[in-house]
């Protein structure tokens, strides 16, 4: 059973990421202003919901780390740190499509406590809590038991890279599968691989606070991954991912040619 702590950390997760939702829908399809940064665009959706994120942890876990997507980074003192995206999948959002969502992550350590991800468009909610499983809407996650690549659907997502540098590294892959699907939201596309809606995802490089509550829903679901090397993700750090039905991940990483 989980602790006290952390019971009431996922509660708040749940809660925080349900109001995100709704500021986010209370915009949404209305001609929202975008700008260009570094690495995809943001709104100004996207600072308000982390700023909604900030001032609610701090309210409640003032002591408690965060680390959001658009800037937000500060220390921890309990021994619990907040890996956080208020608003992924902005180029769907911003385009009217609804598949976008609230991904928070809560690290003890160097592990994944627990995480959320939200997808308010679509009303529903995946969690996880270390050692005690996940859920998504349907019930438990569980990773599909698919053992022929042939019959595989299969996400990709290029994450910040240009669209080349993906169709280069999936090419062996893609002439293997029954057919991909390019959705746009990591957080989501992960999930959706741990809750067995797919066979399988390519993910090119991420940062922390698109991956972070996926990973530990990705391990409760029984599903196999990997880095885009075959090596074991690290957590709370940037890296591309390769998640499968268990029986898939040896058939697939030799299939993936990322180059660095």
């Amino acid at each position: 059973m989980a602790s006290r702590e952390i019971s009431e950390r996922l509660a708040w997760a749940e809660d925080v990421s349900h109001r995100v939702g709704k500021l986010l829908l209370g915009s949404f399809r209305v001609g929202l202003e975008s700008s260009e940064k570094a690495a995809g665009i943001v709104t100004e959706l996207d600072r308000q919901a982390e700023d909604l994120i900030a001032a609610e942890l701090k309210a409640s876990f003032p002591n408690d780390g965060l680390l959001a997507e658009e800037g937000t980074d500060t220390e921890s003192s309990s021994g619990f740190r907040w890996i956080a995206d208020p608003l992924d999948g902005t180029t769907n959002y911003v385009s009217g499509i609804p598949h976008f969502g609230v991904s928070l992550a809560c690290l003890e350590g160097s592990e994944v406590a627990l995480g959320v991800v939200r997808s308010p468009a679509m009303t529903e909610t995946f969690k996880v809590i270390r050692g005690e499983g996940a859920i998504g809407p349907d019930g438990p996650l569980e990773a599909k038991d698919t053992s022929a690549l042939r019959k595989a659907v299969f996400l990709l997502n290029k994450c910040y890279l240009p669209s080349a540098v993906l169709w280069e590294a999936t090419r062996d892959l893609l002439g293997n599968i029954r057919a991909f699907r390019y959705l746009g939201c990591i957080s989501l596309d992960v999930s959706y691989v741990a809750a067995g809606r797919v066979d399988g995802l390519v993910l090119l490089p991420a940062e922390p606070w698109d991956i972070a509550a996926g990973l530990a829903m990705l391990e409760a679901s029984g599903a196999g991954y990997c880095d885009l090397s075959g090596k074991p993700v690290p957590v709370g750090e940037p890296s591309g991912i390769i998640a499968t039905a268990p029986r898939l991940l040896e058939q697939v990483v030799p299939l993936v040619h990322f180059q660095n």
